[in-house]
């Protein structure tokens, strides 16, 4: 399985041991208004959210399946998602749609998620706008396309695979 660590953080400004070192940038949705624009962290994240589409479709799949999932109330009502997640299960197969749903969910903080597909993809959420996706295949194309867009992808393996 390749893997990788797909984020908005340049390796440029990374220390010796991996840590990002820019203090000014911004690392989650509850900083819109304060480090960062609502214009652009919806800009962000849509790029996450291609990358993800970018990667799948490398691959050719078109579906998945929800590995495991934890819900903060607050914030599921504060991104009206009540309704569509009591459609959703773990062990559900999920599609694209869906998994660009949870995928923004997830980056927002309102809950927090594990995706699949057997042993030929995966998308793992972090803290602090760490995302991690693997797959079965090199994804030359998808990694160009994530790359284009403004996004790092880095040769990483997911600190969440043990338990997906």
């Amino acid at each position: 399985m390749y893997s990788w660590r797909v984020t908005k953080y340049n390796p440029l400004f990374r220390n010796r041991d991996g840590s990002y070192q820019n203090d000014e940038e911004w690392t989650c949705f509850s900083e819109v208004g304060l480090k960062v624009s609502m214009e652009e962290y919806v800009r962000t994240e849509q790029l996450y959210i291609n990358a993800i589409s970018s990667f799948m479709e490398d691959i050719g799949l078109d579906h998945a399946y929800l590995l495991a999932l934890e819900q903060w109330s607050d914030e599921v009502n504060k991104q009206n998602a009540k309704e569509f997640l009591s459609k959703i299960w773990v062990g559900k197969t999920i599609s694209v749609q869906e998994i660009q749903a949870l995928a923004g969910l997830t980056l927002r903080n309102a809950i927090w998620c594990k995706i699949g597909n057997k042993k030929d993809f995966y998308v793992h959420f972090g803290n602090d706008y760490y995302m991690y996706i693997g797959a079965r295949k090199a994804c030359e194309k998808a990694i160009d396309e994530v790359t284009h867009s403004g996004l790092y992808v880095e040769r990483w393996e997911s600190p969440y695979q043990s338990t997906s």
